[in-house]
């Protein structure tokens, strides 16, 4: 009896270096676009609670530093793949949080960099995991 997988293997993410690429590049627009666009609900109340976009910040910058780390594999080692891929991702988020700082309508959110960054965590921890199953 064949065994059904949780997780994808790696090879199914994709196999061309620029399709990789282009993964990353799509998914870094999406996430930016997402932030800027007029969202009032989303913006937390002074002194409120964890944002109800919490679970929206995590998944996509998961998804963000697994397509990075993946990316960047194929010119590095894993372990300095995922280094820079959690750095990068990151960074993005911080930087996504700067841009918003003087929009009227989002927040600049410490939450939000922190959420991200678990997110990014998260996501090289599945990097690693779907790594480990392909060999």
């Amino acid at each position: 009896m064949r065994q059904r997988r949780l997780l994808p293997s790696i090879e199914a993410i994709g196999s061309s270096p620029r399709s990789r690429w282009i993964a990353v590049v799509l998914i870094a627009s999406a996430i930016l676009v997402v932030s800027v666009i007029p969202i009032p609900e989303a913006v937390p109340e002074e002194g409120g609670s964890v944002p109800t976009s919490a679970p929206f910040h995590f998944v996509g910058y998961a998804v963000l530093a697994t397509l990075l780390g993946f990316a960047l594999l194929t010119r590095r080692r894993a372990l300095s793949a995922n280094t820079l891929a959690l750095v990068g991702a990151s960074l993005y988020g911080v930087l996504i949080e700067f841009v918003q700082y003087p929009i009227p309508y989002r927040s600049f959110s410490y939450l939000d960099m922190l959420i991200n960054t678990a997110g990014a965590f998260f996501g090289i921890l599945l990097l690693a995991l779907l790594l480990a199953r392909s060999e």
